[in-house]
């Protein structure tokens, strides 16, 4: 008997190979712009859930210490928030250097100076290129809140929107004078 022998034929011919590395081509250059839109769109939605989660905190501490605590937008630079504590004493409130970890570290010092902070939180940063717009906020003992202008904090009556923007998209944090937080 004879056994008939089939040429062997391995591997991929160069039409094969320049055929599917085109198509990956196409579909590379289709998908990385819809990567690139989901990853900004992320950014943006991470930093809104960023500063919602900051108010909250500022509102909890401010309920948990029965103290007045603020949460300061673009605090010591733009894209960074910071909760602090209102100590009642108009030099430390008013300090321009507040945001700044070293002269006001986190944790604070334990002690029974008024002025010397104990509560206030880290400096929080969202991505470089997201902006965070709005007034600081402040929140009493019961939970209420107060929008800072200055050095001078006034109720809330309307509620009070804080902007998240990113290459022209934007989200916004809604602060009500009770003290409740949302996201639109």
């Amino acid at each position: 008997m004879l056994a008939h022998t089939l040429p062997n034929h391995r591997g991929f011919t160069l039409t094969e190979l320049m055929l599917v590395m085109g198509l990956t081509a196409v579909v590379a250059g289709i998908a990385v712009p819809v990567t690139r839109h989901a990853t900004d769109g992320m950014r943006l939605d991470l930093a809104g859930r960023e500063v919602e989660r900051q108010l909250q905190t500022a509102r909890l501490r401010s309920v948990s210490t029965n103290r007045p605590f603020i949460l300061r937008l673009n605090c010591p630079a733009t894209g960074q928030t910071r909760v602090v504590e209102v100590t009642g004493v108009q030099a430390t409130d008013s300090d321009g250097n507040r945001c700044d970890e070293t002269r006001f570290p986190f944790p604070g010092p334990r002690d029974a100076d008024r002025a010397t902070p104990a509560h206030d939180g880290p400096v929080r940063r969202v991505h470089s290129s997201v902006a965070i717009s709005g007034s600081d906020i402040q929140f009493s003992p019961d939970g209420t809140t107060q929008e800072v202008a200055g050095s001078s904090a006034r109720p809330i009556s309307t509620p009070v929107g804080l902007t998240v923007s990113r290459a022209g998209e934007a989200t916004t944090v809604i602060v009500n004078g009770l003290g409740k937080i949302s996201i639109q």
